[in-house]
């Protein structure tokens, strides 16, 4: 694929293509190794690229092969979770009885209807993918494979979120993710002009539309039929439970590893100034303990001064590094590229999101008290499944029940997913 918005292409600067470089099995073992060693389980795999199912169905017979003997070598057992993200046209009938077979999480990329994913998504003879990424999925469905859908928003699609959404349903996508798309023209280090943006790139006032758009959408369907993903994750957070999607989270950083065995914190990092060492030269939890990776972690929490005093800094937690940058050019300190998106959203939608989350709660027997509660003061609580309810002030403070900061009866990987989505939690939110 030659995606007009993807970013990893500018990656060819630092690992040239024409060779075509694949990761070896000896450095994914090695990899593996220090992971299991270096770190307690779960032990969960994304696989990426570029496009990951390049690489073939036997490096991945392969790579379940090298996990399994893994399992048997260790006293501890480890297992492996596995994913993956692909644009879905290579996908056949192997590939879907292999993921269904191995227990793959599999995560397809389609921008709605062939209108508006066609115009950015199309293969190196600009040639569109829409119908070769349905076929793919009508290949997964018919091996009841797991799988969830991947939407960029983008300059084609940002002005239509309700066609979208829609879309998207009516293909019986229950399982959804948006992610916006926003890139720096070739050459500059940031956005400064709205008027310049490269092809695919939406300004922060289109993605405040888009967001309050998509949230209508989704209350008009009904939130218990259709996971988005960033909604579920606010709605866990008013529940007191982490975000586990790293832009919403107070830290970020994972591990990146690529063919080489060169590490980095984050797939929108892979710069030199962030590479984080070699497996060949030194081990993951070396790496993670080293100040660079210490450095990464904290820089997320340097925030603006419009910030901390925002009232929706406890939800948004200053957005991912990256789009910092995007805005100003650099991270610390810095207001993101769409802190104006989620203004907009959080000011017209917040009271309408905690009545879900309240609503969704209790049904799940959350203590999550009722009333108008400032964000701040509903994240703080870790909510604990049947804790008994306190009574409530006439002021409408709305106390939860002793001990629920305790962290006890936290949510098991085999204890249903607190999202609502009806799957254990290692296969819903515990997984991703």
């Amino acid at each position: 694929m030659n995606c007009s918005y993807c970013f990893y292409l500018r990656k060819a600067e630092l690992y040239p293509w024409a060779d075509h470089p694949k990761l070896s099995l000896e450095t994914l073992e090695l990899f593996s190794r220090q992971y299991v060693e270096g770190f307690a389980p779960p032990y969960g795999i994304a696989w990426q690229g570029g496009e990951p199912t390049m690489m073939g169905l036997s490096f991945y017979s392969k790579v379940i092969e090298l996990q399994k003997r893994l399992r048997g070598e260790y006293s501890h057992r480890p297992s492996f979770s596995n994913s993956i993200q692909t644009n879905g046209t290579l996908i056949n009938d192997d590939w879907a009885r292999f993921f269904r077979a191995e227990r793959f999480l599999v995560g397809i990329s389609i921008d709605g209807p062939p209108e508006m994913h066609d115009t950015l998504r199309v293969d190196w003879k600009d040639r569109p993918s829409h119908g070769r990424v349905m076929d793919g999925v009508e290949h997964l469905r018919s091996r009841g494979v797991e799988f969830n859908v991947l939407t960029v928003v983008n300059s084609r699609n940002v002005e239509h979120p309700e066609e979208v959404f829609r879309w998207l349903v009516r293909q019986g996508f229950e399982h959804l993710q948006f992610i916006p798309c926003a890139e720096p023209p070739p050459g500059h280090a940031f956005i400064d002009d709205y008027e310049s943006l490269p092809p695919g790139s939406i300004t922060p006032a289109q993605y405040g539309r888009f967001l309050t758009g998509l949230f209508d959408a989704w209350v008009k369907i009904g939130i218990d039929k259709v996971r988005v993903r960033w909604f579920d994750n606010l709605v866990q957070m008013l529940w007191g439970q982490g975000s586990e999607m790293c832009e919403l989270a107070t830290e970020c950083g994972y591990v990146v590893l690529e063919n080489n065995g060169d590490c980095y914190p984050c797939d929108f990092f892979v710069e030199n100034d962030w590479r984080l060492g070699n497996v060949h030269d030194s081990t993951l939890a070396e790496m993670m303990a080293g100040g660079k990776f210490r450095s990464f972690a904290s820089m997320k929490g340097d925030l603006h001064p419009d910030c901390l005093s925002c009232e929706w800094r406890s939800l948004c937690q200053g957005e991912c590094p990256r789009y910092r940058i995007t805005n100003e050019g650099f991270a610390e300190g810095a207001l993101p590229y769409f802190c104006p998106s989620f203004k907009e959203f959080f000011g017209s939608k917040y009271r309408r999101l905690e009545q879900l989350a309240v609503s969704a709660g209790r049904a799940m027997s959350f203590p999550v008290p009722a009333g108008r509660i400032a964000p701040a003061e509903r994240t703080a609580k870790r909510l604990v499944r049947g804790a008994p309810l306190e009574a409530r002030g006439a002021a409408g403070g709305g106390a939860v029940a002793p001990g629920v900061d305790s962290g006890v009866k936290k949510v098991g990987r085999n204890d249903q997913c607190p999202c609502g989505s009806g799957r254990k939690y290692k296969r819903c939110h515990g997984g991703q």
